[in-house]
């Protein structure tokens, strides 16, 4: 069994309708595409780990969008929402989610976004994955960043980072960030990934906090 790494590129960095509503939000951060379900009647039901200031940044997005059927925002323990959406059909997506089914692969949910888009692993047969490559359009950018043997015990806490969070990390630990006393600086890390040291200091904490949820959740 084959797996694959992709990186879909939409425009925005989020997908058409209630998912590009959200990215579009101040007050909200996806986190990551927890499940996405689609339904007989063509239509999906998702959920969403968020961050934002409250609930209510949430539900102003989520009531105001004429895709949304029905939702519920829940707070975890860690301080993320849940979000439930039940969301009407979109063909773009549905498109993709075919090529899926017909090709007898699977996504491994989550789904992470970043902002260059949104990181999906893909695991088929070797014929199965060459299959559907030849089959995708020219609509939707994908890279392919990474090939390999499915690995059915990776570490679940891992598997919600995305591509850019484990570069930075792995950037960090070998510049000894996380040595006693500490021997590098975000400065330092940032040059490495060719990034300012802010940024690199937000894809450390995002990183850090998703290993830690992946831990206790």
């Amino acid at each position: 069994m084959k797996a694959v790494g992709l990186r879909l590129r939409p425009e925005e960095g989020a997908f058409p309708g209630v998912d590009r509503a959200l990215a579009r939000a101040v007050d909200v951060t996806r986190e990551d595409l927890s499940n996405l379900e689609w339904l007989d009647d063509g239509t999906y039901l998702l959920l969403y780990r968020l961050r934002a200031d409250g609930r209510e940044a949430i539900e102003a997005v989520l009531a105001s969008h004429e895709e949304v059927i029905e939702y519920d925002v829940v707070e975890s323990a860690t301080g993320t929402f849940a979000a439930f959406v039940h969301v009407e059909e979109r063909p773009s997506l549905s498109a993709l989610l075919a090529l899926v089914d017909e090709h007898a692969l699977l996504l491994q949910q989550p789904f992470s976004f970043d902002p260059d888009g949104v990181t999906v692993t893909v695991v088929g047969s070797g014929d199965a994955l060459q299959g559907a490559f030849a089959d995708v359009g020219e609509e939707l950018p994908v890279d392919v960043e990474w090939t390999g043997e499915f690995e059915p015990d990776r570490d679940s806490a891992l598997a919600r980072l995305t591509s850019r969070q484990r570069e930075a990390l792995r950037a960090a630990f070998d510049l000894g960030f996380y040595e006693t006393p500490r021997a590098a600086s975000y400065e330092e890390i940032g040059e490495t990934l060719g990034c300012a040291p802010s940024t690199a200091n937000e894809l450390l904490r995002r990183a850090e906090a998703a290993l830690v949820a992946g831990v206790l959740d």
